[in-house]
């Protein structure tokens, strides 16, 4: 069972509790369990609490609040506590906090990590001709010749986006299980590009987005027109090459 998604997402709630849950394994082995330690804690903390407990709300108004400044006042409020279940209730919220704290470094450092933009590209092969559309009023290589394409967005897979860019480009259906891996592309500096052959699919494709794409055409994939996108072309050719994977632009 996961918890907040993958254990290995930046900054999800499953990731720092498994490490958690290592770090509690390796203290016992080497100090044991520690039974029969007493907690030292008890009003005489009281003051050292309610200093901390003013300091974070200075700080909070002020807009200087760090994660030292919520950490430290749990903290010393468990310490003021000696009734068992007060006590096992401020620790509580002492984990918390700190489970808190190592989320947002996870984040941060995911934040500060390289990030691509993926897009899927839909090959639809008929008698050794593949189909393309002229892209039109788009801003983005407008009048030259490109594959059926796109964004993968939030929550897709790489092939449910691929059939769904299928869908909304060229009007055909595809079934995300019969589109078969051909080519992967890292293009400079920040796109990584997917490339699938559908091995079928359903209707007759025609120019649904109107918008985009002034006319649809059937090309031999050895004889591509010279007005075609650069990237894609030079993936269709590493794709009659036998190639799995290319570089473009670096």
């Amino acid at each position: 069972m996961t918890i907040d998604g993958d254990y290995g997402l930046p900054g999800s709630l499953g990731r720092v509790l498994r490490a958690v849950a290592d770090e509690r394994v390796a203290q016992d082995r080497r100090w044991g369990v520690q039974e029969g330690l007493t907690d030292g804690t008890g009003p005489q903390h009281g003051d050292e609490a309610e200093r901390a407990k003013r300091e974070t709300g200075e700080a909070s108004r002020e807009g200087r609040l760090t994660w030292r400044h919520v950490l430290v006042e749990e903290v010393l409020e468990a310490f003021a506590e000696e009734d068992p279940d007060r006590l096992r209730a401020e620790l509580t919220q002492v984990a918390a906090v700190a489970v808190k704290w190592i989320q947002d470094i996870d984040r941060r450092a995911a934040r500060d990590r390289f990030r691509a933009i993926v897009d899927v590209h839909v090959l639809l092969v008929r008698d050794g001709e593949v189909l393309m559309g002229r892209r039109s009023g788009t801003g983005y290589a407008d009048g030259l010749w490109h594959l059926p394409s796109g964004h993968l967005e939030a929550g897709e897979s790489a092939t449910e986006a691929a059939a769904r860019e299928a869908r909304e480009e060229v009007g055909v259906r595809v079934d995300p299980a019969d589109l078969v891996f051909a080519h992967v592309m890292h293009r400079a500096p920040d796109r990584v590009g997917i490339f699938f052959v559908a091995e079928r699919w359903a209707g007759e494709p025609y120019n649904a987005e109107p918008d985009k794409c002034s006319e649809l055409g059937w090309f031999p994939l050895d004889r591509l027109p010279q007005d075609t996108v650069g990237y894609p072309a030079e993936a269709l050719r590493g794709i009659g090459r036998g190639e799995a994977f290319g570089l473009y632009g670096f």
